[in-house]
């Protein structure tokens, strides 16, 4: 992992909340932060470290997950540049609520929390823009939870392919590994292997070997919503 200092430009300019505030302010975020860089794979910070620094992603992308008791993954949400990281430790005085790690080669800006957390007190727009990540953060985790509630595995796992195939006429190649779509919905990638072998005997999906391709998404439509 790599250390930058010495920012020139105005790296928080597209930066999903601390874009909202004047250049005068990003230029005053700016000058007191540090860019780093994250290999592939390597943990930017664990579950339970202190909560010093929020931290945005400049390039690449990161995974935000917790462990069970036995090792097994379960991925809470994904991080696409611009966002940031670290938010909740750092507003709520509270260790870190979950392991950050990076799924490709990364670069990110770390900013002292106590200096953001001045900055808040000062403009109100900083705040609320805060405070609306937060409130999609929650609604994201409830619809997560509901799901868990409401839904069977395999309703879990059609929704999951549904989401990452919406938008494009079928058939469309995923990009997900089966690894991956069972951290994603909390579930071991056996059970999750189950779930796809009888959706490609079904001719919904065809299983590649490291993506999916959903074939017939308004199968998989019909099957969640039963």
């Amino acid at each position: 992992m790599g250390e930058l200092t010495g920012l020139k430009e105005d790296p928080f300019s597209g930066a999903a909340v601390l874009g909202v505030l004047e250049e005068r302010d990003r230029k005053y975020l700016a000058e007191r932060s540090c860019r780093r860089r994250i290999d592939k794979g390597q943990i930017l910070f664990s579950e339970g470290d202190h909560s010093d620094s929020v931290l945005v992603l400049l390039s690449g992308h990161m995974k935000v997950l917790t462990y069970s008791r036995d090792g097994g993954e379960f991925i809470v949400n994904t991080v696409s540049p611009g966002e940031t990281i670290g938010e909740i430790g750092v507003l709520s005085s509270g260790p870190r609520s979950a392991t950050v790690q990076a799924t490709e080669a990364s670069v990110v800006l770390s900013l002292a929390g106590s200096v953001l957390i001045d900055l808040i007190s000062q403009r109100p727009a900083l705040a609320i823009a805060l405070l609306e990540r937060l409130s999609d953060m929650v609604r994201r985790i409830t619809g997560v939870a509901t799901d868990l509630v409401f839904l069977d595995l395999k309703q879990r796992v059609a929704k999951y392919l549904l989401q990452r195939a919406s938008g494009d006429p079928p058939p469309v190649r995923t990009g997900v590994t089966q690894s991956e779509l069972a951290a994603n919905i909390g579930a071991s990638r056996q059970r999750v292997n189950t779930c796809l072998r009888d959706f490609q005997r079904q001719g919904w999906i065809s299983i590649e070997s490291k993506s999916l391709r959903v074939r017939d998404p308004e199968a998989l439509g019909r099957f969640v919503t039963l």
